[in-house]
């Protein structure tokens, strides 16, 4: 009777010891939205940038670099939430981040002039390089028996932040930029001098600033704060460049460069090369990244593992490449509609292919106990990717014709492939 009521006992207290373990659903339910809410301001505004810019007298390389500063501050700003979120706390950054997207959006909704649209840019990718911030959250409040499956929902966000961004700015805009809602919420009263360009701003501040009041009133600071948000960027540089010389590991990272670099090239002038060949529209425009961006979705969510336990992360990182380098070719080539969105198929179905393959080939081939640090050097260089791509392509695209952001593109994946057939089996 001692012994069954000893074990009674020390089961209660062994379920209450895992149940303390679990991460209660509403925390990692903001922290989706938190992500969730970044991406779908991100996509909003990626489509209809080229045109709003080129409306203020910007040229291809200006677009580009306006769309590079995002990606350069969230470069330089990760790292310091991050290490800030160790030392006072991940809830405080996580507001003070979502504050400054909030204003980062507003500066683009009062927007004239170029230079507020490039204040705009830096101060949102400033705020929105929370992502660190909330990777660690995660890592605070999970096992490590459910952590992949609370970093799968910062995963899941992403996804679904990029695919209804565009299309809620599609819903939002109609032809030349003007409002759809616009007799429903009376916009076109709005002092006359707002278009739709800019209230995709708004819009996207108002959702900045209801997740910073969900999280001000709901989101707690975890019980527990780990180094995770210093360990990522705890790098010194003698291990990027001891990882970069491991020639098991070498090729795979070049691999994530040269692939960003080339979508990145893409993501930039799409907007400006159809507007020229097709004369399509804001609204247009943004149902056109939502259709990428669920494709890849599709892929990722529902295919990749299948397909990887099929044929293996590298047949799957030489056919994404190769499809990829042939949609990006492609792509400017065709006056047909159809043959358009056939070309951004191929691209997104090799985006979707390629990055989780190189990225479960990074995790096998790197050392076990590095396993972090090695795909932290992984995502450096795909930030990398993303400052210079839309930096040298939108110069291409100024200087050396339409094609030519997509040829670089196209020749990079080339050389990808080829170092595709490099990687070991694993």
């Amino acid at each position: 009777m001692i012994k069954d009521i000893s074990r009674t006992e020390l089961g209660q207290k062994q379920m209450v010891g895992e149940q303390a373990k679990k991460p209660g659903r509403a925390p990692l339910l903001l922290i989706f939205f938190t992500v969730f809410i970044d991406l779908v301001g991100f996509g909003l505004i990626i489509p209809v940038m080229p045109t709003y810019a080129q409306q203020l007298k910007a040229d291809g390389l200006t677009v580009g670099l306006l769309i590079a500063s995002y990606s350069l501050m969230q470069f330089l700003l990760m790292p310091f939430w991050g290490r800030l979120s160790d030392h006072i706390g991940r809830r405080p950054i996580l507001l003070i981040s979502l504050f400054t997207s909030a204003v980062g959006y507003l500066i683009w909704g009062f927007s004239n002039s170029l230079v507020a649209l490039f204040a705009s840019r830096l101060i949102a990718g400033a705020g929105n390089a929370n992502i660190s911030v909330a990777q660690a959250y995660v890592a605070d409040v999970t096992t490590p028996e459910n952590r992949a499956k609370g970093m799968g929902v910062i995963g899941a966000a992403f996804g679904l932040g990029f695919v209804l961004g565009p299309a809620l700015g599609g819903l939002f805009l109609g032809s030349n930029g003007q409002v759809c809602l616009g007799n429903l919420l009376r916009w076109d009263q709005f002092n006359g001098h707002v278009n739709g360009l800019q209230l995709v701003g708004f819009l996207a501040a108002f959702m900045s600033v209801l997740d910073l009041i969900l999280t001000y009133c709901f989101l707690p600071e975890p019980e527990k704060r780990s180094n995770a948000g210093t360990e990522r960027f705890s790098l010194n540089p003698s291990f990027y460049t001891e990882t970069l010389k491991n020639p098991l590991i070498r090729t795979s990272l070049i691999i994530f460069f040269v692939s960003t670099f080339a979508f990145a090239n893409m993501e930039a002038t799409l907007v400006m090369l159809t507007q020229k060949q097709y004369g399509l529209s804001p609204h247009q425009n943004s149902l056109m990244f939502a259709y990428i961006g669920l494709l890849i979705v599709f892929i990722q969510g529902g295919m990749i593992h299948r397909l990887s336990k099929k044929y293996g992360e590298k047949k799957l990182i030489g056919i994404g490449t190769l499809l990829v380098a042939c949609g990006l070719i492609l792509t400017p080539l065709t006056s047909d509609m159809r043959v358009l969105y056939l070309a951004l198929a191929l691209l997104a179905f090799g985006s979707g292919i390629n990055t989780p393959s190189n990225q479960s080939m990074v995790s096998k081939l790197a050392p076990p106990d590095k396993i972090g640090g090695v795909l932290g050097v992984g995502q450096s260089l795909s930030t990398l990717g993303r400052i210079l791509g839309p930096a040298v392509g939108g110069a291409a695209y100024q200087y050396l014709g339409t094609f030519s952001p997509y040829g670089i593109g196209a020749v990079a994946m080339v050389v990808a492939f080829l170092l595709s057939l490099r990687l070991p089996k694993t």
